[in-house]
């Protein structure tokens, strides 16, 4: 292989794939088009698994919480969905790319890296809209989507650290939160002097 460095990301399949997200929530194809295209200008591949959502209940699914996909079940299916892509990743390093970064989806139950404290709905479970009080507490702990979990946990495992950065699909793209993601997936890819 040459000397130039060679670059390569995870993400969440709803960012390239946007059918893949729930159906009622709408698919966002221009902001997919963004993320790749910024992506492959810069020369980096894209190493995506598949939905843990769709391939468990499906594209005509109704949006749940975090709470919902939380049990033994669902996570082994993730567990199971991330065997292929970690052998890809394993591969990549091996011939000496650079995993530069996991990209997850803002307020994913799955793929969200900051999962935060969300309303309960009349069934007494967790709804999929956030809790407007919630981060006030500096305390309370943040935690990730089911996938986004299992997936640190695998790369744990092999010894791989990378960001985990979340993209802020909720937030108008002229927005700080959205400026601040694309600023540090800027600074994930760029690349890296070799010795």
């Amino acid at each position: 292989m040459g000397r130039k460095e060679r670059r390569v990301i995870l993400i969440c399949q709803c960012l390239v794939n946007p059918y893949c997200r729930v159906h009622i929530l709408g698919q966002n194809f221009p902001l997919s088009l963004e993320v790749t295209d910024f992506l492959l200008r810069k020369n980096v591949g894209i190493i995506q698994y598949p939905c843990p959502e769709t391939t468990a209940m499906g594209l005509m699914r109704n949006p749940q919480g975090r709470q919902q996909y939380d049990n033994i079940f669902f996570r082994n299916h993730c567990k199971e969905l991330l065997q292929v892509p970690m052998l890809m990743v394993r591969e990549f390093l091996k011939n000496r790319y650079r995993l530069c970064c996991f990209i997850g989806l803002e307020n994913s139950p799955t793929c969200g890296i900051h999962w935060g404290r969300h309303k309960v709905n009349r069934y007494g479970t967790e709804s999929p809209n956030p809790d407007e009080q919630y981060g006030k507490d500096p305390k309370e702990p943040v935690l990730r989507g089911i996938m986004a979990e299992i997936l640190e946990e695998e790369l744990g495992k092999e010894g791989i650290a990378t960001p985990f950065l979340e993209l802020p699909a909720l937030s108008p793209a002229d927005s700080e939160k959205r400026k601040k993601f694309w600023q540090d997936l800027e600074d994930a890819v760029s690349p890296v002097p070799r010795d």
